[in-house]
This record gives structure tokens, sequence and C-alpha cells, in this order.
């Protein structure tokens, strides 16, 4: 029996579901033996626990960024990605070792058999989950399902797996996990995947699997598949007791087993924390805020009205104006993107907050009026920040949970395969039910605003446009854009803000020189009725707004460069050190020396 060395970071897991050392402290910590592990209930679930860590993912702080929904300045937006830059290679086979470890040897100690069958479960769905997210980097990949001679992967002398093989693999994996996870599980024990989880992640990769990436001419016809899924997830999800949050702004700050949105999850506590809502929230000083989810006006201006009706549509209930946007707009709008003059009850301190008005004009900000710390585009990132953590250093340890997978995103995945079949009355039903509990007016014909007859194509960006608008901010919208080869939709395109500045009005509010102290008189006069900003004619004798680029180099004056996501980035390349190592290794096609075929 070989040895299975724990990192330190096992043995923190190790400490922390044990909550005692009495186990650990009888055992030198940095090697435990395969009959040590499998043999011991806690050691065999701590080393469970480290595959979950490892493989659920984290807030995605920047993702945005890479989309038309935020500003983010990254090489890859302007088609600058180097070569053998993307190397999620090595760490995933360093996972996937792992994970066989656990495959081959768990039954060799002597744990009982409903734990083995459980922690097999579990392994088979981050073994499935690793595979996903490197084949849908590179494509196919060297199928490795026993614990090679090194914890590298590319180390063996192997040939890479088509991306059908691959496939093929991986829905076997998530079938077994299926089959052999509960429904739930005991509230200590939430957050582990469920049959139901696994069941949905399914339905997610078979929808991208089905997507252009993959099949850029539509021909394959795997759609169906896709359908039937999501549409067994879905059932089995509600079978659980799973559904849509009544809350879409209060979803996020119920944890536990309580929320019926969240399907899979990542936890945080004081011990094992994120730095997400002191980068989305406004700058206080202690944090590095300001530094994420910076909302374009084309994402604000995608949201619709409250009947659900486009802002340019001249049917609508509701009167759109472009000085006060945020008016009688879809209830997600101000839950998801704070804007100049939002109300937003942040616990942030004197002097940064002095009432419940969030203010991005330039010289708004209190740190010697640095306009440096103002978003760039004039808009902060409202949704899943807790109001009630204090602004400042503790914001840095966020403990906000991250719903991975919500069951919004079950919906619309089914609805986006429903369409692809021919579906469209479920279509029509689950597009209206994310809008019902948005708040959205069902109207006269009880379409929530949809337009009716509807052919596929225009079902399907009404699909798309759902998922941006629902899912903003969380890391969906980049994923939306690759799985359907959309980037070419927006590059030469330029993304872009407001700049937003106070006026000589607003300077005269307060006889003192502070900007302080007139935006204090502002926030004085909103609150006694005397002023009101959401009347446009009052708003613009306080403010002007223009409207700038948010691209690299750009600014209130000049565009910069525009966006260009290249063809190539939807498969990135084997990197060179991989090849080196393992001559029987493939290049992509389009990569120096590329013969190996991503869509085979």
């Amino acid at each position: 029996m070989k040895k299975i060395y724990i990192q330190s970071f096992v043995v923190i897991t190790l400490l922390t579901f044990l909550g005692c050392s009495d186990v650990l402290d009888k055992k030198d910590l940095s090697a435990f033996t395969g009959e040590a592990v499998w043999s011991d209930p806690n050691l065999a679930t701590g080393f469970i626990n480290q595959l979950h860590n490892r493989s659920i993912s984290t807030w995605p702080t920047t993702a945005a960024g890479t989309s038309d929904d935020a500003e983010g300045r990254f090489s890859i937006m302007y088609g600058e990605v180097p070569i053998n830059s993307v190397n999620s290679y090595s760490g995933t086979y360093r996972l996937i070792f792992d994970i066989n470890t656990l495959l081959t040897e768990v039954d060799t100690g002597s744990l009982d058999q409903s734990v083995i069958d459980l922690l097999k479960a579990q392994a088979y769905f981050y073994r499935a989950r690793a595979y996903f997210n490197l084949i849908s980097t590179y494509g196919g990949v060297p199928l490795v399902l026993a614990p090679s001679v090194s914890a590298d992967g590319e180390a063996l002398q192997v040939s890479r797996n088509s991306t059908s093989e691959c496939m093929a693999q991986i829905i076997a994996d998530l079938d077994l996990a299926i089959a052999g996870l509960p429904a739930s599980w005991d509230a200590a024990d939430y957050g582990r995947i469920t049959s139901g989880a696994a069941m949905a992640y399914k339905g997610r990769i078979l929808n991208h699997y089905a997507s252009e990436q993959f099949d850029p001419n539509q021909t394959a016809n795997r759609w169906q598949a896709a359908f039937d899924a999501n549409s067994a997830a879905r059932t089995a999800l509600e079978t659980a007791g799973k559904g849509l949050h009544p809350s879409f702004g209060g979803l996020w700050l119920d944890e536990g087993p309580s929320n019926v949105e969240a399907i899979i999850v990542r936890q945080y506590t004081p011990d094992v924390f994120t730095n997400r809502d002191a980068g989305a929230r406004p700058f206080v000083v202690g944090t590095n805020g300001e530094s994420w989810n910076k909302a374009t006006i084309s994402l604000v201006d995608v949201f619709p009205m409250k009947d659900g009706k486009a802002i340019s549509d001249g049917t609508s209930a509701y009167t759109y104006d472009p000085v006060t946007f945020w008016n009688d707009r879809d209830p997600r709008f101000g839950q998801t993107i704070s804007y100049n003059t939002a109300i937003w009850a942040l616990n942030d301190p004197i002097p940064n907050r002095t009432s419940d008005i969030e203010w991005s004009f330039q010289e708004s900000a209190i740190e010697t009026q640095a306009n440096s710390r103002l978003s760039q585009t004039s808009f902060n990132c409202r949704k899943a920040v807790d109001e009630t953590v204090p602004g400042g250093a503790e914001a840095g340890i966020g403990t906000t949970d991250w719903i991975e997978m919500r069951f919004a995103e079950v919906l619309l995945n089914l609805a986006e395969a429903a369409n692809e079949i021919g579906n469209s009355t479920l279509a029509y039903d689950i597009l209206s039910d994310i809008r019902e509990r948005a708040g959205i007016d069902a109207g006269g014909d009880g379409l929530y605003g949809l337009q009716a007859g509807m052919d596929q194509n225009q079902l399907r960006d009404a699909i798309m446009l759902e998922r941006r608008i629902e899912f903003a901010f969380e890391g969906k919208r980049s994923y939306d854009l690759r799985r359907r080869r959309m980037y070419d939709d927006i590059n030469g395109t330029i993304r872009r803000g407001y700049v937003i500045r106070k006026t000589a009005a607003f300077d005269a509010l307060d006889p003192s020189d502070e900007v302080l102290d007139d935006r204090i008189a502002l926030e004085e006069a909103i609150k006694d009725g005397t002023i009101d900003l959401n009347d446009p004619v009052q708003y613009e004798t306080y403010f002007t707004t223009t409207i700038r680029s948010v691209e690299r180099m750009g600014d209130e004056f000049l565009d910069g460069d525009p966006i260009n996501y290249l063809d190539l980035y939807y498969f990135f390349d084997i990197p060179q050190r991989v090849l080196d190592r393992n001559p029987n290794i493939e290049q992509n096609i389009g990569y120096p020396g590329g013969t190996f075929d991503p869509l085979q």
C-alpha cells in the first residue's frame, strides 16, 4: 500500500471537520498510510472535504470583466492572450490523481460499505467536474482513471482522448454519482453534493456540449439529451423541496438548508473567508473596494421596465427617462446594481456614509476627495453584498456563501434546451416563472412583458437575455458568450460608463467649501421632501452626466481599444511544458504545430 501524502491544507480541513485534535494528535500529520485513512471515518471524510474545496469554484469576482457586463481590461478582451498562459492542466490532474486514489483504494480499509459508497459517489462527481473543466478549456485530454505514477497527468506517456470520448466518461461518472448520492443530507452535512445537484450539473454541461463551442454548425443533435437531463433534474430537485427562493435580492443571505434555491454551494466562515464582499462594495479605507463588477451602460440598459418590456419599447406602461433611468425598472435592477442616489443601507462608517443614499459622483469619495477610488462606470455591485457587515477591514472577511448553481439556472437551462427542440410553450412558462419571482408585472396577457409568438431564434435571444439579467455578476455571462460563441456579437464594441459631476447648485447647498457639507445638506433635503432626485429636472439641477469609455486607453474623449475576442480562444493551447514532457500529446489546431481537433 503506497502512502497518501496529505498537504497542510488538508490537515486544516481535517481539524475543521473534527472540531478537536484528539485523533490528529496521535499521528504525524505529514503523512498517513492508506490503511489509516480508509479505516478512519474522520480521516476519510477530511479527504473528501478537501476534494470538495478544490473542486467547487469560488466567487467569480473578475468574470464579468471578461464580458460586456463590466469594466475589465484583461488581455483576453483584446486578443492578446500569450501562448502557454492558460495553464489549468497540471493542477487539475493533481486533483484527478487524488480522486482516483480514493476511488481505487477506499475499498481496502475497514470503513462501512455505506460510508464507502457515499465517498465514491461524491468522488465520481468531482472527477466529472474536473474533466469537464479541462475539455471546456482545451478539448479532449488524456483520460486517466486510476492513480498514475505521479500527480501530473502529462507525466504519463499517453495520448489525448477525443472530446467525445471524454464527454462519454464524464456522463458515466455523473450517472454513478447520481445513483449513489442522497437527495439531501443532514443539516450538519449541508453543502455536500446531492443527487439532484449532480443531475443539475449534468444538465448544465449537456447544454454546454450541445452549444456552439463544441458544435459550431449545430448539426450534432445534442439538445434532446440536454433537455432530458435538465427535465429530470428539475423533477428531482422539486421532489426534494427545491425551487425558486421567494426573494431574488435576499436569496444570497439565506444560508443553510432553508435556502430552497441553493443547489451547489461553497461555504465560507470567519476561518475560511472571501474578500468578494469588500471588493464589490464602495471603497472604505481598509478594504480593496471598487475592484470588481462595475456595471457597464450596456448591462444597465438591458434590464427592462417593471412591466418586462424593453426601455425602447413604446408600448410599455412605464415611461423610460435616460436621466432618472432607475425609475420603474425591473426590480432586479436595483437589487443587482447600485447607482448615484440609490437607497442602499450599507453599514459603512461616517464620513463615507452619512445616510442610506449612495453617491458615485466625482469628488464624492471621502479619502482626500480621491476620484480614483470611485467606480469608473459610476455603478457598483449590489447583488449578494451583506449590508450589515461594516465597511472597512471587516468586509474583507466575507462569509457569504457562493451559490455556484441555483434553481433559477436549472430552470433556464431547461428553457434553453426546450426551445432548441421546439418546445416553446415550456420555454415561455419558465421565463414567466422567473419574471414573476422577480416582481415584474404580469400584464393583461400574462406574459410578463415577453413578446407573444416568438420564433425559435427570437426566443433563444430572449432566454439568453434573461440569463444575462438574472445571473449578472455570477460568472454566467462570460460563460454563455463562450459556450454559444457569442463574442462575435460584441467584438468591435466599446464598453462604457457614466461620469457624474456636481453642479454649481450643488456647491451652493451649504455655505462651507466642503463637498461633504453640501452632500449632507442634499441628503437632508431629500429626507424632508424638498428635493426629489427621482425627478429628472431636479436631478439635473445638481448633477451632470457624460459618457466615457472604460476600455484600455479609453476615457471621456477616446474610445480606446475595442473588444477583440479571438476565435482561437474557444479552445486554448496545451501548455508547452506538457508537450515537452509527453511527446504523445498533440497541440490543438490553430496553434503552432497543432493537429488535434477539439471538436471531435
